[in-house]
């Protein structure tokens, strides 16, 4: 007897020390997840603002629906009276409130119901059914930026745009609380617990100006509509800061309603998709040869309608005898043959560096989520016609914002500046702390990019460029009308009509560009080109930028222009 009980109290000692000692930790934390239960808040979603204070997307204060199977007494007969208050099924509510699975103690029966549903279900006052508050993010003005705003999930995480690029700003730090309770799941009201508040998200001011944004879409739309356009782009710029004002795209969505909507409607346009810019991009090539030194605004070439150059035919837009032609006469009148020859007379290499010096085949900087790149082809990959359809805007894909990108350059003395979307953080005190200033970089020299405002001016009074006239204001800027590739190679009978351009010319505030997709004319200056002048001069007025001349007196010499002046096609 004394070797048994010996025995059995050794190994009574041994489990106690296993329990008491070794295995202490774990069960005290096993313990502690069964008394003690932890209650998340989530965080109020930092607002986004216009560049005025103007709310984007704020977040309003809804109610989820949940339950605790466990503590549900009649599934049935609360199912049946919860689906009509929730609009839902009473069998799926049933089968949420008996748990899927064992020991199931939370399920949502409903997310993001309005204050009067909450209430009613309130008042139903049902074991087992709980609400708590849950902010939904609510964009006041629809449509209004909806591709640079983007939107959130359910559980409200940024899913496209601003909301995701800015993830980490926005979003907060949930709140919790840790409390305990009974087996049956009561809150111990003598027990202590532990409270941590939610930290608001910061809010984010951009440099949109939300009346502008209204105008370019409007007119954009309405553009897209009058040419039978598939889809288009419309961005306005600040010239020496970069600042985006606007940026639109049609077709459009609702972020308030996004799944309503398709992946190519949601899709930003002006930053994911690429297109061969045509005549648009002859600026480059343009640009580098006066820069290089190659050729002067007066330079004279010799220009066939048609010209052979490796195993291609190239035309101009329009038949005219073979006449000699100065660079600023082959960008007015968007000689495809003459700006060949300028790129021929630069050389693939400088033509290559220049592609690349504009930001060709690059991100911007604007780290925007999906922005492409472009296509630039690799300077050991040129064929033999490459560096004749590279000078007139074939066989290289751009962005839009590239494209506006070149132009703004051009605008701002030769040098590039970074475009800008994000203006300042602002915190829950009101404190805002300025995003850091655009990346800059030198192009051109000032005395090209003057050479270069002069020549684009001259295709807005005399060129291809007229209908972008606007009265009082000197408008410098490029009509585009560049045909799509084929999938399978070569170019088909669709087209791609864009303006870029800025004004005032001599003293450039603003820089603008349309693209439209396969509009009606094809026509760049017939269908870009006005849509170009519309929201150019509403935002030359809005921002109050001071005229350039008489403008009454400018009204009647455009007119009498116009008159007179079939404008060429490019």
């Amino acid at each position: 007897m004394f070797v048994v009980f010996t025995l059995a109290f050794t190994l009574m000692g041994v489990r106690l020390f296993i329990l008491q000692i070794v295995e202490a930790p774990a069960y005290a934390k096993l313990a502690e997840s069964q008394r003690e239960r932890e209650i998340t808040f989530p965080a109020r979603r930092g607002a986004i603002l216009d560049r005025a204070g103007e709310p984007l997307a704020i977040s309003i204060d809804l109610h989820m629906v949940f339950t605790d199977p466990e503590l549900v007494e009649d599934p049935v007969s609360e199912a049946e009276k919860l689906a009509p208050v929730l609009g839902l099924d009473a069998t799926e509510i049933a089968t949420k409130l008996r748990g899927t699975w064992e020991g199931d103690r939370f399920e949502y029966l409903a997310r993001q119901v309005e204050p009067k549903v909450a209430r009613k279900i309130k008042d139903l006052d049902l074991p087992g059914i709980y609400l708590r508050g849950e902010p939904k993010r609510y964009y006041p003005g629809g449509r209004l930026a909806s591709h640079l705003l983007g939107f959130v999930g359910i559980d409200g995480e940024g899913l496209e745009g601003v909301e995701s690029q800015y993830e980490d700003i926005l979003r907060g730090t949930p709140g919790s609380l840790k409390l305990e309770q009974d087996p049956v799941g009561n809150a111990l009201p003598q027990a202590a617990y532990e409270e941590e508040r939610p930290v608001p998200g910061q809010s984010l001011l951009l440099t949109i100006d939300k009346e502008l944004q209204y105008f370019t879409q409007l007119t954009l739309a309405d553009a897209a509509k009058r040419y039978h356009a598939e889809s288009g782009t419309a961005i306005v710029m600040k010239v020496r800061t970069g600042e985006i004002l606007a940026l639109a795209n049609v077709p459009d969505f609702d972020p308030n309603h996004p799944g309503e909507f398709s992946d190519d409607d949601r899709r930003n346009r002006a930053l994911t998709d690429v297109y061969e810019p045509g005549s648009a991009y002859k600026i480059v090539t343009a640009s580098a040869a006066l820069e290089e030194h190659v050729v002067t605004p007066k330079t004279t070439f010799t220009v066939p309608y048609a010209f052979n150059y490796s195993d291609r035919v190239f035309h101009d837009s329009h038949t005219h005898p073979t006449e000699k032609m100065t660079v600023t006469e082959i960008i007015e009148q968007s000689s495809n043959v003459g700006t060949i020859q300028i790129g021929l007379k630069l050389g693939g290499d400088k033509l290559d560096e220049y592609v690349h010096r504009f930001g060709f085949g690059a991100k911007t900087g604007l780290d925007f989520p999906g922005e492409s790149p472009g296509i630039v082809i690799d300077r050991s990959d040129w064929t033999g016609p490459t560096i004749a359809t590279i000078p007139i805007g074939q066989g290289i894909a751009v962005t839009p914002l590239q494209m506006i990108e070149a132009y703004a350059t051009l605008a701002n003395g030769g040098m590039w500046v970074e475009p800008k979307l994000l203006a300042a953080t602002v915190r829950g005190n009101g404190h805002s702390e300025p995003s850091p200033p655009p990346t800059t970089r030198r192009v051109l020299s000032q005395k090209t990019a003057d050479k270069m405002t002069r020549i684009l001016t001259g295709v807005t009074e005399i060129g291809t460029g007229v209908e972008a006239q606007i009265p009082g204001y000197e408008v410098a800027g490029k009509t585009g009308t560049a045909q799509k590739p084929l999938p399978g190679g070569g170019y088909g009978n669709s087209y791609v009509g864009s303006f870029a351009g800025f004004a005032p010319a001599k003293r450039p505030a603003l820089v603008v560009i349309v693209v439209l997709d396969n509009p009606s004319p094809i026509w760049g200056g017939s269908t870009a080109a006005p849509t170009f002048r519309t929201i150019m001069e509403f935002a030359l007025r809005h921002l109050g930028v001071a005229p350039t001349g008489n403008a009454e007196r400018a009204a009647r010499e455009i007119e009498a222009e116009q008159a007179a002046i079939e404008p060429a096609h490019d």
